[in-house]
């Protein structure tokens, strides 16, 4: 039975519900293109790599950027959908206040979640990993449903962290991709057999490329935040505590 709402709830209802369905939308969009038998954007890549002379190896990491984004989404569509549902519904909302007190307890800082996907996601680059993924349908399909896990991880862990925290977050493990990359850049062998040499530096400096554009658009962003007397770090910090 729906709560007692304001018109004011019924409009934060409808903002939260399209929001949903905006990101339901996009992450499906992805998943479909990526994920189906037939991988549409398989296609796509091999035009890229075609038409643009991009390096395989830097369109596979592309790939995996994506699937991040699409579980990041898809896990931000269900907590909208909840949490629209939660003013709706009394059995919502003791649901997702159980959820997220389930969050709080065990994922203290999103120290867990972002953990597991950071693993998740060093793992898959392995190189004997990489070279068995490229080689097996079965390990390739493996990867991509894992991905998208570890892009749903992500955005669990950055709802115990304020704003502040998951732009340093980001920044983090930019600067892991792009000292992976630079490794990749200079390292004298290849290091996966499935790539020659070139394609292999040429996705490292990519990697590196990736990271200095994020940063060039991240770091003010952070800093005038982090130099403003705190008050949108304490403001985001107690906004998800509410919305827990």
């Amino acid at each position: 039975m729906p709560l007692g709402l304001d018109d004011s709830y019924h409009v934060m209802v409808r903002r939260t519900m399209s929001r949903g369905m905006l990101l339901l939308v996009l992450s499906s969009t992805l998943i479909i293109s990526m994920l189906t038998p037939l991988e549409p954007i398989d296609y796509l890549f091999a035009a890229l790599s075609t038409s643009l002379d991009v390096a395989p190896f830097a369109l596979i990491m592309v790939s995996d950027i994506l699937l991040l984004i699409a579980g990041y989404w898809l896990a931000g569509s269900l907590n909208a959908f909840l949490s629209a549902g939660s003013l709706l519904s009394h059995f919502l909302a003791r649901s997702y206040s159980r959820l997220s007190r389930v969050n709080r307890s065990l994922n203290r800082k999103g120290l867990i979640s972002l953990s597991v996907a950071m693993l998740i996601i060093a793992v898959w680059y392995v190189p004997a990993v990489l070279n068995a993924v490229l080689l097996q349908f079965g390990l390739h399909v493996l990867m991509h449903v894992s991905l998208l896990f570890a892009g749903s991880l992500i955005f669990v862990g950055f709802r115990r962290l304020s704003s502040n925290m998951r732009l340093l977050s980001y920044l983090l493990g930019c600067k892991g991709m792009a000292i992976f990359g630079a490794y990749l850049l200079v390292s004298p062998v290849a290091l996966y057999s499935y790539f020659p040499y070139p394609e292999q530096a040429e996705a490292g400096a990519a990697m590196v490329a990736m990271c200095i554009a994020s940063d060039a658009t991240i770091i003010p962003l952070w800093l005038k935040r982090f130099f403003s007397g705190g008050q949108g770090s304490t403001v985001a910090a107690r906004d998800t505590t509410a919305n827990d």
